[in-house]
C-alpha cells in the first residue's frame, strides 16, 4: 500500500515544488515515502557493489563506441558526468552517444544508458526528485526510448546547447521549434567542468524562451575527462550521493 502511494506521490513532487506552489521543503518526506518502493535491478542492469565503483569507473568509463571514431573530439560534450539535483538519475557517458554530426554540433544520447543508485537519492543531491530507487529510472527511460539531442555551437563558458527530447522513436523537433511545453538550455560553466540544464515552462499561448517561468535546474559535474582522469572532488560528491548504496548499470556497459 505504501509503495504504491509512493508511486503516485513521488512525481507529484516535481509539479508542486517547481511550480511554486509548495514553498515548505518537502523532499525529505518525499524521500521517506519513495523507500517504500522496494528496489530491484531491471533485468538489463546489473549492480556494482559500491566499494568498486571507483575500479568500475576506471574500467568501463568512455567505452562507448563513440570514443573510436575519429570525430570524436569534435563532439560538443566529452567525459563522464554526474546528476546532481536530479533525483536518482547517476552519471552518463557521453562516449555512448548513439549518433553525432560535428558538422552541426549535434549528438543523441540514449537515456538509458545512464547509471543510478540501487536505492533512493537523498534530499542533498536529490532536488526536486523523483524520490524512488534508480532501478524504476533505468526500466522507465528504456521502456519509454527516451533520447535527448544536443544541439551545440563552439562551447565556452555562458555559451549552452539547447536541448530536444524524443519517446517511442518519435522523430526529435527541429531545435528552432518553438513549440512543446518546455524549453531546455544547457550551459556550460569552469571550462565544461560543469554544465547546468535550466527547464522553463511554455504555457500553450507562450513562446519558448527565457522569459517564460524557469521550472528546475540540474547540473552535470565532470567525474572523468576526455583522457580518462577521475575528478577527484566530483568523485567524492558522487560517493556521497551514493551514501553508501550500490551503482546500477546497463549490462551493455560493463567491462
Amino acid at each position: 500500500m505504501l509503495g504504491c502511494c509512493a508511486v503516485l506521490l513521488v512525481p507529484l513532487l516535481a509539479v508542486l515544488i517547481g511550480s511554486g506552489l509548495v514553498i515548505v521543503d518537502v523532499k525529505p518526506l518525499f524521500a521517506f515515502a519513495g523507500k517504500a518502493l522496494p528496489s530491484f535491478v531491471p533485468k538489463d542492469a546489473k549492480a556494482v557493489p559500491n566499494s568498486e565503483v571507483r575500479n568500475f569507473l576506471l574500467q568501463a568509463g568512455l567505452k562507448g563506441k563513440a570514443a573510436a571514431s575519429p570525430q570524436y573530439e569534435k563532439l560538443p560534450l566529452k567525459g563522464v558526468f554526474m546528476f546532481d539535483q536530479m533525483g536518482p538519475a547517476g552519471w552518463i557517458d557521453f562516449s555512448y552517444v548513439s549518433s553525432w554530426d560535428a558538422d552541426k554540433g549535434e549528438a543523441v544520447i540514449n537515456m538509458w544508458d545512464l547509471t543510478a543508485p540501487s536505492g533512493v537519492p537523498t534530499p542533498k543531491y536529490g532536488g526536486i526528485g523523483p524520490y524512488f530507487p534508480g532501478g524504476y529510472l533505468l526500466a522507465a527511460t528504456e521502456w519509454l526510448q527516451y533520447r535527448v539531442r544536443f544541439s551545440c555551437p563552439p562551447l565556452q563558458d555562458g555559451k549552452y546547447c539547447l536541448l530536444k527530447e524524443s519517446v517511442f522513436g518519435k522523430p526529435f523537433a527541429d531545435k528552432d521549434d518553438q513549440g512543446g511545453p518546455m524549453l531546455w538550455h544547457m550551459t556550460q560553466f569552469d571550462g565544461g567542468r560543469k554544465f547546468v540544464r535550466d527547464t522553463w515552462l511554455v504555457p500553450p499561448w507562450g513562446t519558448a524562451d527565457t522569459s517564460a517561468s524557469k521550472f528546475h535546474s540540474y547540473s552535470l559535474l565532470k567525474l572523468m575527462d576526455a583522457n580518462g582522469a577521475i575528478d577527484e572532488e566530483n568523485f567524492q560528491l558522487f560517493m556521497e550521493k551514493l551514501d553508501g548504496q550500490d551503482l546500477l548499470v546497463p549490462a551493455a556497459m560493463a567491462p
